[in-house]
């Protein structure tokens, strides 16, 4: 860039710097110090690359490099602290299964994949020209789901809420679907495409996926997929129009029936 960035602090797994170059251009380095996290490294790298290439204006540019940056440093720190959750393999499954029977459908391929923003950080899970779309692992006997922040149904584009039906089974039920096996069955349909292969890769590993984990392995039923349309004020929800301005955070709980 032409002006000095404002550089993130450097962790235990990935070092910081930057210099001015003999162009007098300024440079950002990313170094990697933990080497048993070389295969999430690459991702980081593509993944700047991906958010960036299409970007024109600089400053919005350097900017979005340095968050997404910062959302892998978080990843990667708390990969060597702590192994995915059963809720967080849920809610990917949850994602995944509407990625590969909804969205692909409708979207194709590329566009489907570039859609999925859960595993950014994003308010919902999905997010298009149209419409947006929210997932929800819910089991069979549950009959309420939690919306985990204010932001996430307060939008005035209209979009659906997807409860994926679910429920755990044994290693031997043949109609059990794991993680890795719903992985794996997108990575088929993209095989050939290797810009889409690369940025479902880095969706996967920003939303703490690995194999090896055991989570990863189990297997569930998907029984169905239940949809509610959310638009205007046919559906129940918190607006941030409607409460205090003091009010910056929140959770609730919807009833299903």
């Amino acid at each position: 860039s032409d002006f000095q960035p404002n550089l993130p602090n450097s962790s235990n797994q990935l070092f910081v710097r930057g210099n001015k170059r003999t162009d007098g251009k300024y440079a950002i380095c990313f170094s990697l110090k933990d080497n048993d996290l070389k295969e999430q490294y690459v991702s980081l790298c593509w993944d700047i690359i991906d958010c960036t290439f299409k970007v024109e204006n600089q400053k919005i540019g350097v900017k979005s490099a340095i968050k997404r940056f910062v959302l892998w440093q978080k990843l990667l720190a708390e990969s060597r602290e702590k192994n995915l959750s059963e809720t967080a393999a849920k809610g990917l499954i949850g994602e995944l299964y509407v990625l590969k029977n909804i969205c692909i459908k409708q979207y194709g391929l590329s566009k489907a994949i570039a859609g999925w923003i859960g595993p950014l950080l994003s308010d919902r899970d999905f997010e298009y020209e149209d419409k947006w779309l929210e997932s929800k692992f819910v089991s069979l006997s549950k009959d309420n789901i939690k919306i985990s922040s204010l932001d996430q149904l307060d939008t005035e584009k209209e979009g659906y809420l997807i409860l994926c039906r679910a429920e755990k089974t044994s290693l031997t039920d043949e109609r059990g679907i794991t993680l890795n096996s719903l992985i794996q069955s997108v990575l088929d349909m993209i095989e050939n495409d290797e810009n889409t292969s690369t940025l479902f890769r880095n969706r996967i590993i920003l939303a703490g996926w690995s194999a090896e984990e055991e989570q990863a392995k189990q297997p569930y039923i998907i029984h169905r997929l239940e949809c509610y349309c959310v638009k205007d004020n046919s559906f129940p929800r918190i607006r941030r129009s409607q409460i205090h301005s003091e009010i910056v955070n929140g959770e609730y709980a919807l009833s299903i029936p």
